[in-house]
């Protein structure tokens, strides 16, 4: 999953995206606040839905759009050095970042158990979590697994989130990382 000069990477949604603004971007998802990307098109295009469903939800767009994009940019290294994160593997360290990410309040005393670099990073890379993260996490962190810091609970939280199933996801969380993003096209798909 290594991020490569000039690697292609793509990001599904209802709106062409061919400028980032990290101020659209929302809070609780797996990584932070942050551009969401995967080398991967077909699994950024299948976002696409997910995304239409939460504009039309929110009244960002139309009930009847039944269209988005994936848009592709290139990675290129930026002159300066960059923070760069990469979770190996679905681990428990991956799923401590991911729940103090979507469920900060329950997920505080995790936070120690973190390592500062990836808490201080400005790109994060791993494994996507599925459609039931936030129900497993909320359970996860409730203890109903087990102690949240024991690795019985964390491996039996991981393997509902079927990790092994999913690709790759780059987050990008600071402007100085966006700047290593150059816009290359946007294709449109109807679903």
């Amino acid at each position: 999953m290594k991020l490569k000069e000039g690697m292609l990477l793509y990001h599904g949604s209802y709106a062409c995206v061919e400028k980032i603004d990290l101020g659209q971007c929302v809070e609780g998802k797996d990584f932070g606040k942050g551009f969401y990307l995967t080398s991967d098109p077909n699994q950024a295009r299948s976002f696409i839905r997910s995304s239409i469903i939460k504009a039309q939800n929110s009244g960002q767009i139309s009930l009847s759009q039944n269209f988005g994009y994936v848009s592709s940019f290139r990675f290129s290294y930026p002159k300066e050095d960059i923070s760069i994160q990469e979770f190996e593997d679905a681990n428990k360290e991956w799923l401590w970042f991911i729940s103090q990410n979507r469920r900060r309040k329950l997920a505080g005393e995790l936070v120690p158990l973190i390592n500062d670099d990836f808490l201080n990073a400005e790109i994060v890379i791993g494994k996507i979590a599925n459609d039931t993260t936030n129900p497993v996490i909320t359970t996860y962190l409730n203890g109903l697994y087990g102690d949240v810091k024991s690795e019985k609970a964390a491996s039996f939280a991981i393997d509902q989130l079927l990790p092994n199933q999913l690709v790759d996801q780059f987050c990008f969380l600071t402007e100085k990382a966006i700047g290593c993003l150059s816009f290359q096209e946007a294709r449109k798909y109807v679903i």
